[in-house]
């Protein structure tokens, strides 16, 4: 399992929350699995469960099968997820 605070000022002033949390959930896919490299998504889904408040912490946390990152993002907070889902990745760095 991999976890990442991925906690931004920018949450504060998002009009729609909602896509800024699958938004931030999937970068931190990127960053921690992707090494970066975003041209490796192939496909997101994400399922949303509870409402996320402005200045909220979000904590994503993901696990690996095959090329398919499952994840899950938690406010902090409230210990409560927020969002569920996956994404698709067209490879998988070989340094992971």
């Amino acid at each position: 399992m991999f976890c990442i605070d991925i906690a931004d000022s920018h949450v504060l002033y998002c009009t729609d929350c909602a896509v800024c949390t699958l938004g931030f959930a999937v970068r931190a896919v990127i960053k921690c699995i992707g090494r970066g490299d975003a041209n490796a998504v192939k496909n997101i889904l994400g399922r949303f469960l509870l409402h996320v408040y402005p200045g909220e912490t979000l904590i994503s946390e993901m696990w690996l099968q095959g090329s398919r990152v499952l994840y899950q993002t938690k406010v902090k907070e409230r210990d409560r997820t927020v969002l569920a889902g996956y994404v698709d990745l067209h490879h998988i760095p070989s340094a992971l």
